[in-house]
């Protein structure tokens, strides 16, 4: 059987199958390529600060975007940037190609600062603010109970943020409510995902306030009441919330009253009793307020679901206190 080897030099990289050499000239996009692409899209097109932003002179600067400029020693098929007077500006292909240079230039200063980051050894859990006081706090306990010894660092941060930190290696599992499919497009990557319970989400208002009366019914929410109401619903970049705005949308034309867009599920409870509008809560939290709320279940076909999951690497590194740690959030 042929032996596949590679071999690098500065020039080119050859691939060789067995007596086949196949030579594979390197590309002119490069990390530093598109640092400097980034820098003249901060500095407005200007070499000058950009050269600033990159601790460079103006003469390495310009050399060095020269394959994307359009001119005659652009090496690109489509041109990044065009000269206009003394700035550079985007061309089409540029704005097209912004967002892929900077997701290029974050993931690669991601992985320099992971590999210089002494990290503990350990188990590192993220979660939402929600999940920290109440699944993950009582998971926790039940594992300290089981591995005293072990380090454990719970991180509450953006659910985005806890998939990207698990695709990396930061976090070796997170609890998320974004399905499979979302979470591997995110992660860029597979995941393996352990479903956990699901939480109605029911809309809410306080006793004192002017919709209270309404809340005396006893039926789901009509599609009426609900583009009537002032709501109190989570940011518009969570899970839920694009879940239920694609719910709507496809029985409505009509848009809601947003009233005000909060991020966790106590804050949003505070305001939604301190009478700023109707709120969409967990029925968990609602159990937890008392007499201080009415609430009201969400038609089906525009409830989104709140069902929390666990997102892994397929093999992580502490399989055995990932394993362990999971098995506690499960029984939680």
């Amino acid at each position: 059987m042929a032996v596949k080897r590679t071999i690098y030099n500065q020039s080119s990289i050859h691939v060789q199958h067995g007596d086949i050499a196949v030579a594979m000239p390197n590309h002119p996009i490069t990390l530093e390529l598109c640092q400097a692409f980034m820098a003249i899209h901060e500095a407005k097109g200007s070499l000058l600060a950009a050269a600033k932003l990159l601790g460079d002179t103006n003469f390495n600067l310009s050399r060095r975007i020269q394959t994307i400029v359009e001119g005659p020693k652009q090496k690109l098929p489509r041109a990044w940037l065009r000269k206009e007077g003394k700035r550079f500006e985007l061309t089409a292909e540029g704005e097209r190609m912004l967002n892929h240079a900077k997701d290029f230039v974050e993931r690669w200063e991601l992985l320099v600062r992971l590999n210089g980051m002494d990290r503990e050894a350990g188990l590192s859990v993220a979660c939402g603010q929600e999940a920290a006081g109440g699944i993950v706090l009582k998971a926790a306990a039940a594992f300290r109970a089981d591995f005293p010894a072990e380090n454990l660092t719970v991180a509450v941060t953006r659910g985005r943020q806890r998939i990207e930190g698990v695709a990396s290696g930061r976090y070796d599992l997170a609890l998320v409510t974004t399905n499979k499919h979302d979470a591997e497009v995110i992660a860029k990557r597979r995941l393996v995902v352990h479903e956990l319970g699901d939480d109605e989400l029911m809309l809410a208002c306080a006793v004192r306030s002017p919709w209270s009366e309404e809340f005396k019914k006893a039926e789901d929410v009509t599609l009426a009441e609900l583009l009537f109401w002032p709501l109190i619903l989570p940011e518009t970049d969570s899970a839920v919330r694009q879940e239920f705005d694609k719910n709507l949308r496809k029985i409505s034309p009509k848009l809601p009253t947003i009233a005000m867009e909060v991020g966790g599920w106590r804050v949003l409870q505070g305001y939604v009793q301190a009478g700023f509008g109707v709120g969409m809560l967990p029925r968990s939290v609602l159990a937890d307020a008392g007499n201080k709320l009415r609430s009201r279940s969400l038609p089906e076909k525009l409830r989104p679901k709140n069902r929390s999951r666990i997102v892994m690497l397929p093999r992580p590194a502490s399989a055995d206190l990932v394993a362990a740690f999971v098995k506690c959030l499960q029984n939680s």
